[in-house]
């Protein structure tokens, strides 16, 4: 299995196995389970482009490559255990009058079921890291379906995302079928239990995941069942980069970009508002948190707590 680019390459063998002390309090981020035997066989050797160490690289993943980037996370989810995600979705169409502050899990998860029960999901960003650090790849998932005549959207939404680049033409022609993308998910390794997964403000993130996951079923009726339909999906480590803020020295306050200012943490490529590059944002800034805040605790005890649902 190979990192193809059309540039100059290096040949790099596989990602050491996990050192018996990992760097930057990583040993607090992943439950301790026997990932090499949850994951198909390895590949002999992985090329990446030359410098990718360097500079970080978001992938494109269209229905032509899905087989072949699904076939390259499975090979490095033995050395990269964490996945954080983000999502791109046609913004919202259901709002509550009660602000948001004041809403409790019940009104909050009612206007995420709605939302997503009615809306398409466009990306899924997906980043990798592991006692080594961050993986210098991060994936792209550009997924076909929506269309902007037919289907329900926030009109300020997508033309955010227009501007930010999102081109959805392309996406509906040469995009993956969401059908694809769950089988796809289960075979790579990502539905094992045994990895830490991590989003920013995660409930519309895992919410989505969970539709497309469940193959467009309607979301469960009350939070509980939200949360165990996620713990199902993918273990008991969920993190909620947001919520681990408030715990970091007095508490950060502020989404994702605001946080990253706040610990000094760059967005390493792409632009805000496309999936991959949230993604990649949200990994370095958990990475952040956990070197300067959870070194010497066990951040997983504030695994499950989805902000707004608990």
């Amino acid at each position: 299995m190979l990192f193809r680019d059309d540039g100059p390459s290096v040949v790099l063998p596989p990602p050491p196995p996990p050192p018996p002390q990992p760097q930057c309090g990583f040993v607090n981020l992943v439950p301790q389970h026997p990932m090499h035997m949850q994951f198909p066989p390895q590949a002999a050797c992985v090329v990446l482009p030359r410098g990718a160490f360097l500079d970080a690289e978001v992938r494109d993943v269209w229905a032509a490559n899905l087989q072949d980037e699904l076939s390259h996370i499975a090979a490095l989810l033995p050395h990269y255990p964490c996945v954080c995600v983000d999502t791109e979705f046609p913004g919202t169409v259901h709002d509550s009058r009660t602000p948001r502050h004041l809403r409790g899990p019940r009104e909050s998860y009612a206007l995420v079921k709605k939302n997503v029960d009615d809306l398409k999901l466009l990306q899924i960003g997906i980043a990798l890291s592991g006692p080594s650090g961050r993986c210098p790849v991060a994936w792209q998932f550009n997924l076909r379906g929506f269309d902007a005549g037919r289907d329900p959207h926030a009109p300020a939404s997508i033309a955010m995302l227009r501007a930010q680049g999102m081109d959805f033409a392309t996406l509906q022609q040469f995009g993956v079928d969401p059908g694809a993308f769950a089988s796809g998910f289960y075979q790579c390794g990502l539905a094992c239990g045994g990895l830490t997964w991590a989003a920013f403000s995660g409930a519309y993130d895992f919410a989505y995941l969970a539709k497309v996951l469940g193959g467009g079923c309607p979301l469960p009726d009350t939070p509980e069942g939200f949360l165990a339909q996620v713990r199902a999906l993918f273990g008991p480590a969920v993190l909620d980069v947001k919520r681990l803020a408030r715990f970091c020295g007095e508490g950060i306050r502020g989404g994702l970009e605001q946080v990253a200012a706040a610990l000094g943490v760059e967005r390493a490529a792409g632009r805000a508002h496309c999936a991959g590059s949230d993604s990649l944002l949200t990994c370095d800034v958990l990475l952040a948190m956990v070197d300067r805040f959870f070194r010497d605790n066990n951040v997983l005890v504030h695994a499950g707590a989805i902000v707004g649902l608990v």
